[in-house]
C-alpha cells in the first residue's frame, strides 16, 4: 500500500510541473509568432513601398523623408519585371495595412548611397516568421536588376 501511494505522489509531483510548464511555452511560442506576424507584415508593406517608388521614379530612395513624401500606390504602373510582386495585395498577403510610421519604426533600413542600389530591410531583432527576409530581400533585387538594365538600354 505504502509503495502505491509513493508511486502516485512521485507521478503527481513530476507530472503537476510538466503540464504547467507547457502550458506557458505553449503561450510564449503564441506570443512570439504574433509578433512574428506583425513585424512580418510591416517588413513586407516597407519593401512594397520601396518597390513602387523604383517603379515611379526609377530607382530606389535614398532617405527616410523621400519615403515619407511619397504616396503610395495599390499597383505598380509597368507590368514588366519578374522577381517581385505588382500590387500591393500580392505583397502584404492580405495582412493588416501597417502605418509607414510604425513600419519605419519597427524596421531598420540601410539607405543606398545611389538609386540604384537596394536598400536594406531589418527587423531590428524582432523575430519573423521563415522566409520573409529571403523573400524580400529577392523582390529588391529584382527591381534592381530591372532598373539597372533599364539604364543600360535607355
Amino acid at each position: 500500500m505504502r509503495q502505491r501511494m509513493a508511486f502516485w505522489i512521485i507521478v503527481t509531483v513530476l507530472t503537476v510541473p510538466a503540464i504547467g510548464m507547457s502550458i506557458f511555452a505553449w503561450s510564449v511560442v503564441g506570443g512570439v509568432r504574433a509578433e512574428a506576424a506583425v513585424t512580418d507584415a510591416r517588413l513586407r508593406e516597407l519593401a512594397w513601398t520601396m518597390l513602387a517608388y523604383a517603379d515611379t521614379y526609377g530607382g530606389f530612395p535614398m532617405s527616410e523623408s523621400e519615403v515619407r513624401a511619397f504616396t503610395v500606390p495599390l499597383e505598380l504602373r509597368s507590368r514588366d519585371g519578374v522577381g517581385f510582386p505588382h500590387t500591393r495585395a500580392e505583397a502584404t498577403e492580405a495582412s493588416a495595412v501597417q502605418s509607414l510610421d510604425a513600419c519605419l519604426t519597427a524596421v531598420e533600413v540601410e539607405w543606398p548611397a545611389v538609386r540604384d542600389v537596394q536598400p536594406i530591410l531589418r527587423s531590428k531583432g524582432k523575430p519573423t516568421l521563415q522566409g520573409t527576409m529571403p523573400t524580400i530581400g529577392q523582390w529588391l533585387f529584382a527591381m534592381t536588376q530591372r532598373i539597372r538594365a533599364a539604364q543600360s538600354t535607355g
